[in-house]
């Protein structure tokens, strides 16, 4: 039997769709390739924007159409949220819910068991037993991840849920409560990851700052991460995205005096005007985040820092627009994404007044665009002449082709010189800065 796994969204759900794939090959599925036929199609959803899930119908009744008899399994956030409806779906033969990816050997068994039989399917959550993983829902180490997707960066979920409830998000609705993966089975993944090569780690989670709070333990990421560093190997640890109030004392001393940590944090703002943080309801002020950031630059010049903004909540005006903006432009910033605020029913924000048309949210988020822009071409300037440390991401597939590369503080480079394979963690001098948003860069060979 042949399956395929669809994907929407955010890194976690990447994550999820390849332990997805490698439960369905122990259960003895193959992945389909051009002109193989379809048994099993799991569509793994996102709800993060109303576009997001109109995205995800489109892409259920297209894996319909396009696998006339398959099976359909939809999960993910938007099968959550709207279950009724996706279940209602033609061609849809059941839902997975989010939790139940964490028990999908036994999940998929059945819908194995079933297919063979040629019945139809029966999902329920009161159907499926034993405890919640986020890793694996088998043996110490049997199930856990043996690939990543790619050949340098694996990513490892160790966290879900989320319980902040800020008033724009419907993710806590989709995703439940705060749950984190048991730091030794954690250790156990990442091992095993290092030993097949991976040179770098992402950890990754929903709500990565809370990893531990579900079971009462203060700083449970730092305490983590530094677990891992006692792992054997040559290999470095990055953190996805961070929030400003868990940025604690514990988890910058570990990023700033570990080698084996990638200098480079994602901290979300969302918006740089105080009014519109409490409409938000995010639980720290402009002031807080702006004296955080401006620490960590001063400890390392060469850090990424990165943050996400949220334009055009609803009471957001022209004036607390030009507020948060040179609020924004004067913070030491390296990157940003920038999203328009997207209506979820549901919400707090989806019922408050003050509603922003498409158009201004389309010229502010234009702008504060440009401003990322800008300030990413400063940082890659003041990198021109540097040392720094990388792994491939792309491979040349000729000697003609150049190697894309990804330092420590994120930044993408292509490798000058001759192509072909590179593996590990290798330092390059940066030469130039002029492609595009990418560094050109030369290899560094030590003296043995």
């Amino acid at each position: 039997m042949h399956y395929a796994v669809k994907t929407l969204g955010c890194k976690v759900n990447q994550i999820e769709s390849l332990h997805l794939a490698e439960t369905l090959e122990g259960l003895g599925f193959k992945p389909a390739a051009a002109g193989d036929g379809v048994d099993l199609c799991v569509v793994n959803t996102c709800t993060v924007t109303a576009k997001t899930d109109s995205q995800c119908r489109q892409m259920i009744r297209r894996v319909v159409r396009e696998n006339p008899g398959a099976r359909v399994v939809v999960t993910g956030c938007y099968a959550e949220v709207a279950e009724n409806a996706v279940r209602a779906s033609p061609g849809v033969s059941g839902v997975m819910g989010n939790e139940e990816k964490g028990r999908a050997r036994r999940v998929l068994a059945r819908e194995a068991v079933t297919l063979q039989a040629g019945l139809r399917p029966i999902f329920s959550s009161a159907a499926v037993d034993g405890d919640f993983h986020l890793l694996s829902d088998r043996g110490e180490r049997d199930g856990l991840i043996t690939g990543a997707g790619g050949r340098s960066r694996a990513f490892v979920r160790v966290q879900d849920g989320c319980q902040s409830f800020c008033a724009y998000c419907i993710v806590p609705y989709a995703r439940g409560p705060v749950k984190s993966e048991h730091p030794d089975r954690v250790v156990t993944q990442v091992a095993l990851l290092v030993e097949q090569g991976y040179p770098e780690v992402v950890l990754s989670g929903i709500h990565l700052g809370a990893y531990g709070m579900d079971r009462g333990e203060r700083e449970g990421l730092s305490k983590l991460v530094r677990r891992l560093l006692s792992i054997p190997g040559e290999f470095r640890i990055r953190l996805s995205s961070v929030e400003p109030t868990e940025v604690d004392d514990g988890l910058v001393d570990v990023v700033m005096g570990e080698e084996k940590i990638c200098s480079h944090l994602h901290i979300p703002l969302q918006s740089g005007d105080n009014q519109i943080l409490r409409r938000m309801k995010r639980p720290y002020s402009r002031e807080v985040y702006g004296e955080l950031v401006q620490r960590l630059r001063d400890r390392d010049p060469r850090m990424a820092i990165g943050t996400d903004l949220i334009v055009g909540l609803p009471g957001e005006t022209d004036a607390s627009f030009e507020n948060a903006s040179a609020f924004i432009a004067g913070l030491p910033l390296t990157h940003f994404h920038v999203f328009p605020y997207s209506r979820r029913d549901g919400t707090a924000a989806a019922v408050m007044e003050g509603q922003v048309s498409t158009a201004v949210k389309k010229e502010r988020s234009r702008r504060l665009r440009d401003l990322c822009g800008e300030k990413k071409a400063a940082f890659l300037n003041r990198m021109v002449g540097q040392t720094l440390d990388v792994v491939a991401i792309a491979d040349s597939r000729t000697t003609e082709e150049p190697t894309r590369v990804l330092s420590d503080n994120y930044l993408e480079g292509v490798l000058s010189g001759s192509g072909g394979a590179r593996s590990g963690i290798f330092s390059v001098a940066v030469v130039d800065n002029s492609a595009g948003d990418r560094l050109i860069v030369q290899e560094v060979h030590h003296e043995s």
